[in-house]
This record gives structure tokens, C-alpha cells and sequence, in this order.
């Protein structure tokens, strides 16, 4: 070892280094102490950073927000409406107050599906209005039932069946008895008995309303 660290000598007639054949010149010693040894420690390597967890995903009935866009590329829309095409959903999230707003997918089907942005006090407000909301009464709800004059025998069971139906859920039932082009004039007394036979069909039921005529319409009400 101490054959390598000993100086070279110039020449007195040339300032070039002499370097004899067969041995490495390693330069000055700090040059040498810059060498890292055979086998010896090597520099620390960065710790290699943790696997990313799982994605996370919507909930069953809910549009994906957020990080539950699975596309890496959106069509953003911003609050306001204003389109700004294709970007990067990255980017995308970066650019507004994530307090304040959400990005949501409103068509996953498009390529790169479609985003755009909410305002989050606006959707929590609408969604505790909705369960305010009442449902509607169903004797508040008003079924149609409609069929022509001429018809037959086995159509207006399957109509007043239908009627029935209703009735039965505590809806309010209007019958249309209606003139369908093409088919023949009945004169008054002929309907009066298609009306009458309605009536006696669905007589477990309260006449609403008296038959009225319109034209050549004839209108029955029931309910239960």
C-alpha cells in the first residue's frame, strides 16, 4: 500500500508525470480517499416510498366524487357551467376549494367521462329537503283509465280490472269513456247502458262525481 502513495518525481528536463507501466496512478489523496472501498459500506438509499392504498369507490346509488373518479383524464365543468375539455383529473382536483366544492361524474358513459363541479352546501341542502319531503297521499293521486265505446267484452274486464287495482291502493280512479276515430255513433241510450254497466261493475266502490257527458265523452270518478 505505501508503494502507491509514494510521490512521483518530474524530471528535471520535462514537467510531465512519470508513471511506470503496470501501476494505477491515483492522483492526490484526496482524490484516493474519494474511492469507496471494495465491499466496504455503501451510501444510504432512499427509502422506497409505501404502496398506494386502494382507490376508493361510491357508494351504491351515488355518482363518484373526487378521488372515486376511476378515469385518469375528465371533461371538466366548472360551477358557473364553463366547459374546459379535457384535462387531467389530478389537475383537475388541485384547481378548486376542496371545503367547498365537490367534482362529480355526471356521465360516465362519455370518453373521458364528464365532471363537474358542485357547490357542497348546495347539495346537502337539497338532500335534507328531500327527506322532508312527504310522500304523496294516495288518495291524493288521481289514475286514468280510458277506453272507446265499441269496446270489447274482455278489454274493459282487463280496463275496470285495472281500476280496481287502484282503487284497492287507495287511489282515485277516472274512467274516460271515449268516441276513437273510426269507430260507429252509438245513439244516447246505447251508452247510457255502457255507462250503466260500468257503474254496477265497480259498485263496491263510491261514485265520486255523476257520470257527465262531454260531447261524445263520458267521464266517471270513483274512489274507495
Amino acid at each position: 500500500m505505501h508503494r502507491f502513495l509514494r510521490p512521483i518525481i518530474a524530471s528535471a528536463y520535462s514537467s510531465r508525470l512519470v508513471v511506470r507501466p503496470g501501476i494505477r496512478h491515483l492522483g492526490t489523496l484526496d482524490d484516493i480517499l474519494k474511492i469507496p472501498l471494495a465491499g466496504g459500506a455503501r451510501s444510504p438509499q432512499r427509502p422506497a416510498a409505501p404502496p398506494a392504498g386502494p382507490k376508493p369507490t361510491a357508494p351504491t346509488g351515488r355518482a363518484a366524487r373526487d378521488e372515486e373518479i376511476s378515469s385518469r383524464f375528465v371533461t371538466y365543468v366548472d360551477a358557473e357551467g364553463q366547459l374546459h375539455g379535457k384535462s387531467r383529473l389530478e389537475n383537475v382536483l388541485q384547481q378548486f376549494d376542496r371545503t367547498k366544492y365537490f367534482l362529480i361524474e355526471v356521465d360516465s358513459a362519455a370518453r373521458p367521462p364528464v365532471c363537474r363541479l358542485f357547490e357542497k352546501k348546495a347539495l346537502f341542502e337539497k338532500q335534507k329537503a328531500s327527506k322532508k319531503k312527504k310522500p304523496v297521499a294516495p288518495q291524493n293521486v288521481l289514475k286514468e283509465v280510458m277506453f272507446g265505446w265499441n269496446v270489447s267484452t274482455h278489454d274493459l274486464e282487463h280496463k275496470l280490472g285495472k281500476a280496481i287495482q287502484f282503487l284497492e291502493k287507495g287511489n282515485r280512479v277516472k274512467v274516460d269513456v271515449v268516441h276513437k276515430k273510426g269507430q260507429k255513433f252509438l245513439d244516447p241510450d246505447t251508452k247510457q247502458k255502457v255507462v250503466n254497466g260500468i257503474t254496477e261493475q265497480l259498485s263496491a266502490y263510491k261514485l265520486a262525481k255523476k257520470p257527465t257527458f262531454v260531447g261524445h265523452n263520458c267521464i266517471i270518478h270513483f274512489e274507495k
